[in-house]
């Protein structure tokens, strides 16, 4: 089910399976990009190889592409993608158009224990901030290092046991947009 949490800046929560892991995502959508990919009939984008080439090129001004992503951008399904120009000397130059459609803001994880949830939360370290949601009693050492690692810890009923560390991210990686993107397919599915 989709949540609309504030609608004047975008801002949604669902719960989904992303790799294997039943996670409640909250996020704001890049309306200017989920518009343009509407209007044109597309998608996400799940190709993560796709996703690090068009991060290679620049957004402001035509960049010279690498030969190991050559073929990729030469596709036609990425033409929307990205503006594309043959050196006559040779070689491939672009120009990023695609922008990631939806900013995680906060994952939570839903677990029996927080030693499961610590599992679950270690795989997405680097994505946003992440919280786990048990009722189940937590020794001192759980807590310790769920707190260590940045992971919060929040009662079903609400109530904050560790707040997450402040997600301040280092650098935007196709791994991290290819879960935006999955965030937006899901969007688009809940959406209608």
């Amino acid at each position: 089910m989709l949540e609309v949490l504030q609608e004047s800046d975008a801002t949604y929560r669902h719960e989904g399976v992303f790799d294997r892991s039943l996670l409640t995502v909250t996020y704001s959508v890049n309306l200017n990009e989920h518009d343009a990919r509407v209007r044109a009939g597309r998608r996400e984008i799940r190709d993560e190889f796709l996703l690090a080439a068009l991060l290679s090129v620049p957004e402001d001004q035509l960049g010279k592409v690498s030969p190991r992503f050559e073929r990729v951008l030469r596709k036609a399904d990425s033409a929307h993608l990205a503006t594309i120009l043959e050196d006559p000397e040779g070689g491939l130059w672009a120009q990023r158009r695609a922008q990631p459609a939806v900013d995680v803001q906060s994952i939570e994880i839903t677990s029996t224990s927080l030693k499961r949830g610590c599992s679950v939360a270690h795989r997405w370290a680097g994505y946003g901030p992440r919280t786990i949601m048990t009722s189940a009693s937590a020794s001192t050492f759980e807590l310790t290092e769920a707190s260590h690692y940045g992971i919060g810890l929040q009662t079903p009923d609400g109530e904050c046991v560790i707040m997450p560390a402040a997600f301040v991210p280092q650098r935007w990686s196709s791994a991290r947009w290819r879960f935006a993107e999955l965030v937006y397919g899901q969007f688009r599915d809940l959406n209608g």
